[in-house]
């Protein structure tokens, strides 16, 4: 009795979809790799009266006001006149404060009758340091 042999052989087609699906995944790579790096600065627009609900805005201000919900742990700031809601997940060490310059990614929300930025990542609110 001989041992039994596995040999793996591909045909011109399966080579052929092989190298596809290897072109394919490394496009995918680089493109999501690219992404990351540009940021959301590419798919948002400044905060404005007419930002619709649900819209990825931008918004660049002074912290003129900050408190914290009842429940919960989240915070509510005021930036240059405009509510930011942010969840108690997003809040974290080097938390701005009072008179400080802030950027800001959010999306555009109603929360009781009033609009507001909602911040989903600690990433996306950033103290904004004067030159020097």
């Amino acid at each position: 009795m001989g041992a039994y042999h596995l040999s793996v052989i591909l045909v011109r087609q399966e080579k052929i979809a092989i190298l596809i699906l290897v072109i394919v995944l490394s496009v995918v790579l680089a493109s999501a790799g690219i992404l990351e790096l540009t940021g959301k600065g590419i798919f948002s627009k400044p905060y404005g009266p007419d930002s619709i609900d649900g819209e990825l805005v931008h918004h660049e201000g002074i912290v003129e006001e900050s408190s914290v919900t009842a429940t919960g742990g989240h915070r509510i700031l005021v930036v240059s006149g405009v509510r930011v809601f942010v969840p108690s997940s997003c809040v974290g060490d080097g938390f701005p404060d009072l008179g400080q310059t802030v950027s800001l990614y959010g999306v555009v929300q109603t929360y009781r009758g009033e609009r507001e930025i909602l911040i989903r990542d600690p990433s996306d609110i950033l103290t904004v340091v004067p030159p020097a």
